[in-house]
């Protein structure tokens, strides 16, 4: 992504929403998780959805926690840039 983000929300000091402009059917909706307190060095994780699929603003940290945990246990990190953040959630939640 070489655009400047054209929203940023952070949650938690744990998640990191981002949002880049939207561009042909390339995805543009970041979030990226992690311990960002300082302590130590932190791993980070970025994912990429197409959409959010709901109200940006009412996604929480629960819900991001719900989505990286499923992704992670199952490793397709790459593959939900296909999804929206709301397939994400309903498939992490089942």
């Amino acid at each position: 992504m070489l655009n400047q983000p054209v929203w940023e929300k952070e949650l938690s000091n744990v998640f990191t929403l981002i949002e880049y402009p939207q561009t042909s059917n390339a995805p543009y909706c970041l979030i990226i998780g992690g311990d960002k307190s300082g302590a130590g060095s932190a791993k980070t994780l970025s994912i990429f959805f197409q959409t959010w699929g709901i109200e940006r603003e009412t996604i929480t940290n629960l819900q991001c926690s719900i989505v990286f945990q499923a992704v992670l246990e199952v490793g397709i990190v790459d593959e939900m840039s296909g999804f929206t953040f709301k397939d994400a959630l309903a498939w992490a939640s089942d």
